[in-house]
């Protein structure tokens, strides 16, 4: 009798256990499952099918061309059209994405005249869709010291 009351104490106590540690991924959510910036960039959610990717500028120095990296993904039945306009003037950059598509800045060859942030710090952007308006963001400026960058800025 007595092995038979160890036995079902031990089954409740492993139960209990199981119930304690199951109870930690209630008040601790997974936070992998929310959409993030995984790399040197940063993420715009523009709307829930219009994102920014990984938005970043590769420059050599301040007001030197930079190289903008980063992709729009359009996951909308609509084409869509998403501008950025940098801290310090210069030309807006429009950048035309299909419906249900993507542009990546790399193939696309994206770049800007100047810039006027040093790598290392931020720059003020205003990302733009024309029909949800505009977004201020601060983006990383990044130069050729971390490997890959340094191809992309050759091709700036």
């Amino acid at each position: 009798m007595a092995r038979f009351t160890r036995t079902r104490l031990a089954a409740l106590i492993a139960l209990g256990g199981t119930l304690t540690l199951a109870g930690c991924s209630v008040a601790s959510p997974i936070t992998t499952a929310h959409p993030y910036a995984p790399s040197d960039g940063i993420r715009v959610a523009v709307t829930d099918e219009v994102s920014v990717e990984n938005l970043m500028i590769l420059t050599e120095g301040e007001g030197q061309p930079g190289h903008l990296l980063g992709a729009v993904v359009n996951r909308s039945p609509e084409d869509v059209e998403i501008s950025f306009s940098f801290e310090g003037g210069g030309a807006s950059v429009p950048v035309r994405v299909d419906a249900g598509d993507h542009v990546n800045f790399t193939d696309a060859g994206i770049t800007t005249q100047s810039v006027d942030a040093a790598p290392g710090s931020t720059i003020s952007t205003t990302v733009s869709d024309p029909t949800v308006g505009d977004f201020k963001v601060e983006v990383p400026v990044l130069d050729g010291t971390i490997p890959p960058y340094d191809e992309f800025l050759d091709q700036a």
